[in-house]
């Protein structure tokens, strides 16, 4: 992890000093005022502040708290760096309103260098924490296979697209997409050519649906598009492409294979209590889809 220190202090020998050892652990950027340190905690995002309480426009107190207050900088660390070793009110000040640690003046140079090596640990671990965390998040939501939201997840934003629809009064629309003869590919070629066909297939339909409208996979062969703020016959046009696109398909390790969709439509209405019942009537227009001979797109 490449480190940057903000260094805040007013005197030039306390920047010189403390930038001395603070370039031991990454690049330095110093500032001389409170304004200008704000600024360039915007500008740089450092991973740590060497902040001077007693500065010459805004004290170092109200800077930490406008870091600590500001979503853009609140996550950084601030140690405070201060000569005020006998007010204990000052010390508790800084504590409450966010900052890590204090650093006391006349400055010890072992003392600081634990003091910046501890926040930048701390700092590290935090990072990989919250790296973990959104890893975490990311499986969670989506099915391993085809990298399509889960289930779980499409239902959950298909029911709050669902709420949002009834206040404020657009349309959307619902699709359910089902894999043709997918126990016949998966018989006669294998599951691998089933799970490559799966994924190709998922593929397909992330390219060509829109930005705003959300993917997932229900299960086995079956896929459901949300598409909000559209009406039946304008979610026609995206799903009849969706169709052409995922017909015109080749597979090279397997020439002879050709696989289509059949593709059911269904708007979303005030009276749906949720979203199971627009999936309900999109699931019998895809079935009627297959009656009429698959490879359709058919409207509820």
């Amino acid at each position: 992890m490449d480190h940057k220190i903000l260094i805040i202090d007013d005197l030039e020998i306390m920047r010189t000093m403390l930038s001395g050892i603070a370039k031991e652990f990454g690049e330095v950027v110093t500032a001389a005022t409170g304004k200008d340190g704000l600024i360039a905690a915007l500008e740089h995002k450092p991973t740590l502040i060497l902040l001077d309480v007693v500065l010459p426009d805004i004290d170092g107190f109200k800077v930490c708290e406008a870091l600590k207050k500001d979503y853009r900088t609140q996550h950084i660390p601030v140690v405070l760096v201060t000569g005020m070793e006998k007010d204990e009110d000052a010390e508790s000040r800084g504590l409450t309103i966010g900052a890590a640690d204090y650093i006391l003046k006349p400055i010890k140079v072992p003392v600081v260098r634990a003091r910046i090596q501890t926040q930048l640990t701390l700092a590290e671990k935090s990072k990989a924490l919250e790296e973990a965390n959104k890893e975490l998040t990311h499986l969670a939501m989506t099915d391993a296979l085809t990298g399509c939201f889960n289930r779980r997840y499409f239902m959950n934003a298909a029911d709050m697209e669902l709420s949002r629809m009834k206040r404020h009064g657009y349309p959307v629309v619902v699709a359910m997409i089902d894999v043709d003869h997918f126990k016949r590919i998966n018989d006669q070629y294998g599951h691998e050519v089933g799970d490559e066909v799966l994924s190709v297939v998922a593929k397909c339909c992330d390219e060509t649906v829109r930005y705003e409208d959300t993917l997932g996979r229900l299960g086995g062969e079956e896929f459901a598009v949300l598409l909000p703020v559209a009406d039946a016959e304008g979610a026609y046009g995206v799903l009849e492409r969706l169709r052409q696109t995922v017909s015109d398909l080749t597979f090279p390790n397997v020439p002879d294979l050709r696989v289509t969709v059949s593709i059911g439509i269904a708007e979303l209405t005030g009276e749906d209590m949720s979203i199971d019942a627009g999936i309900k009537r999109a699931d019998e227009a895809m079935y009627k889809a297959k009656k009429a001979g698959r490879n359709k797109v058919e409207i509820a």
